[in-house]
């Protein structure tokens, strides 16, 4: 196995995972609380990541900061969807944000849209709109 495939594996297990949990402790707790929670979780494994972190503050650690700003507001809007929807509808649904760094992939970065890659965002929008409807 590549380092490659590993780390992807790492995440995918590590995201869905989370998103499990989420589920769990979203339907049970308030979303504020939850989003407390994480910041906890993140400060403690952040803690020793700050250990190695090589400190500079231009323009890319701006972006970084508000990259985990858009995360706790995403993760505040799952702990609230979790209290209303079944984890299996709901993963899939959120899962669309795969169309977000897509097309801002092509239009800002000039990404390539081939006719495979094309196939597969039907292909997985497809899949997406089958896991997520109940009949």
């Amino acid at each position: 196995m590549t380092a490659t495939a590993g780390y992807a594996i790492l995440v995918m297990t590590m995201y869905g995972g989370a998103m499990f949990l989420m589920k769990l402790a979203g339907s049970r707790l308030d979303p504020f609380t939850c989003v407390s929670m994480n910041i906890i979780g993140y400060g403690a494994l952040g803690a020793i990541a700050m250990t190695r972190a090589q400190w500079s503050f231009g323009w890319p650690s701006l972006v970084a900061i508000a990259i985990g700003a858009m995360y706790v507001i995403g993760n505040a809007a799952f702990y609230k969807l979790s209290q209303v929807a079944d984890v299996s509808t709901l993963a899939p649904i959120v899962s669309l944000q795969i169309m977000i760094p897509i097309a801002l992939g092509i239009a800002l970065l000039g990404e390539p849209v081939t006719v495979r890659k094309a196939f597969g965002v039907l292909l997985a929008t497809a899949s997406i709109w089958l896991l997520s409807t109940e009949t």
